[in-house]
């Protein structure tokens, strides 16, 4: 689903628990993850939680069952439009 769009993408990683997703940086991480909490039932971390220096990434768990990740996936990619066009 990434892939097959370019409003948003995935930093390159080896492993681990979660995924960084590099969004466009039209507000604050902290508003657009409440924005996608409100507007689409998906909780993702903002960057500043991991000292991003700067707005533009979200991060994802990677822990989730794999269709509910899919669908989280999905319904954030459908909102990035509207939030940050």
């Amino acid at each position: 689903q990434l892939a097959q769009q370019s409003l948003c993408r995935r930093l390159e990683v080896e492993a681990g628990w979660y995924a960084i997703v590099r969004v466009p940086a039209t507000r604050s991480d902290e508003e657009l993850a409440i924005a996608l909490l409100r507007n689409c039932g998906v909780l993702v971390h903002p960057g500043h939680f991991y000292d991003f220096p700067s707005d533009g990434f979200l991060v994802v768990s990677l822990i989730a069952p794999t269709a509910g990740f899919a669908e989280g996936m999905q319904r954030i990619l459908g909102e990035m439009p509207k939030l940050t066009g």
